[in-house]
């Protein structure tokens, strides 16, 4: 299936991470020119290296967005090289998980601040470029517990509920103008940060239960999705959050 990809540029950003770099490969594999930003300069250089090996054009650049300006720089540099952003995948995230009584004014921020603002930010500075452009797509990743509150991840799963308005709201905004905003929304995915849920008391077991297909999913499976959302056979598609959960939320 012909994805008009190739020859794209593709910025992901919090593309270390688990989804970002199973996104960042899924990319690469469609011809895209692919952009890998993160906090981590070493980790975002040797992914970019393993992913050029295969004959992609990669370009790491090192972006922490709590810094005022620095997602304007990262943009500022991504055009200068390529010319433009055609496709922006937002996947940053922190892990803060933890009874809401124990939880601390500081892991809330932290939060906030590593993904809520840090999405506002990247669109913020890739925006003007896509709207100069006429083009683009943009997927926020947000997560099931934006629509079924969980216990221990009340901070994280606020944080995707707002990301999921703004989603709506942007792409009515700007879907006259050529650009489509939407979200995926991963339920249980074999990770860390599954891994992290589960020393804060959720149990493998107990997580399944709640999942019709009965399984946690995978970071590939994610990645299709967002493939989906930023290619040209979803350019009717707008606005939408994207569940990946195994029917999860058909439980809540």
């Amino acid at each position: 299936m012909d994805l008009s990809i190739d020859g794209k540029v593709a910025w992901i950003a919090g593309g270390t991470g688990w989804l970002g770099q199973a996104t960042a490969r899924a990319l690469a594999a469609e011809g895209a020119r692919v952009v890998i930003s993160s906090r981590r300069e070493g980790a975002c250089r040797a992914l970019a290296d393993d992913i050029a090996e295969t004959g992609s054009e990669t370009l790491p650049v090192a972006l922490d967005t709590t810094e005022p300006e620095a997602a304007r720089a990262a943009v500022a540099r991504i055009v200068q090289t390529w010319g433009g952003i055609d496709i922006l995948v937002n996947s940053m995230s922190v892990a803060a998980y933890g009874p809401f009584l124990e939880l601390e004014r500081a892991t809330f921020q932290a939060s906030l601040d590593a993904k809520y603002l840090g999405y506002i930010a990247c669109m913020q500075a890739a925006l003007p470029v896509m709207l100069n452009q006429g083009s683009g797509a943009i997927v926020c990743v947000s997560g099931t517990g934006g629509k079924m509150p969980i216990g221990i991840h009340m901070a994280g799963g606020s944080i995707n509920a707002a990301l999921n308005l703004i989603v709506r709201g942007l792409a009515t905004e700007h879907a006259g103008a050529g650009i489509r905003i939407n979200a995926v929304s991963p339920g249980p995915i074999a990770s860390p940060r599954q891994d992290a849920m589960q020393d804060a008391g959720a149990s493998a077991d107990s997580v399944t239960s709640t999942i019709p297909m009965g399984r946690f999913g995978d970071p590939e499976e994610v990645a299709d999705a967002v493939l989906f959302l930023v290619s040209e056979r979803a350019r009717y598609i707008t606005g939408t959050v994207l569940f990946v959960d195994g029917g999860a939320v058909l439980t809540t």
